[in-house]
């Protein structure tokens, strides 16, 4: 789910000229600064559902959440990025979709989107991807172009559904498995006589 890109007056935070910027991997370190921008991004998503997407994503081999660090170490924004075996419009697997990217207004329009697509894509390919993938929500138009901007294709046009199960159940018990034919049995006990 990915709320339009929101727009913000410029103020006068620092812009990166001749420093360069970092992308770093998320730690427990970085939770409240991470949790005030998928805040942002992702408005309409409690926070019990921020709590739990993201200690998945730190948890996890085939998630992560990658910060932009400004010159000064603050986190200016992210990309989350997960790696999965099947994707709409996309052959084969594995491949690497970018779940979110985030940049805070004061660090948008600087060319890092771009600069943090192009880091992440080569990971992708590091990890065996023959392509990659993201989406945007229908009525997001911004967000649409950013994706043709940089190449994307669209594929489909959807509305996607999903239905909870409840909580896991065990699953039954398998049947003991018979002795198969020439399996070594056990001697009998010797009888004793009467």
């Amino acid at each position: 789910m990915k709320p339009k890109r929101k727009t913000a007056a410029k103020d006068s935070a620092p812009k990166p000229e001749d420093e360069k910027l970092r992308l770093t991997a998320a730690t427990r370190r970085d939770y409240a600064a991470w949790l005030d921008m998928r805040k942002d991004l992702y408005s309409d998503v409690d926070d019990e559902f921020h709590a739990l997407e993201m200690d998945l994503m730190l948890s996890s081999d085939d998630r992560a959440c990658l910060l932009v660090r400004a010159p000064d170490d603050e986190a200016v924004g992210f990309i989350e990025i997960t790696l999965r075996n099947a994707v709409d419009g996309c052959l084969g697997g594995p491949v690497g979709y970018i779940e979110g990217i985030y940049l805070i207004p004061t660090w948008r329009g600087l060319g890092l989107g771009p600069a943090m697509v192009d880091a992440v894509a080569e990971w992708f390919r590091t990890q065996g991807c023959r392509a990659m993938a993201t989406d945007a929500e229908i009525d997001n138009e911004d967000a649409q172009q950013f994706w043709n901007d940089l190449g994307f294709e669209e594929t489909y046009r959807i509305v996607q559904y999903r239905k909870s199960l409840g909580a896991p159940v065990a699953p039954p018990p398998q049947p003991k498995r018979r002795a198969s034919k020439g399996a070594r049995k056990k001697p009998a006990a010797k009888r004793r006589g009467r």
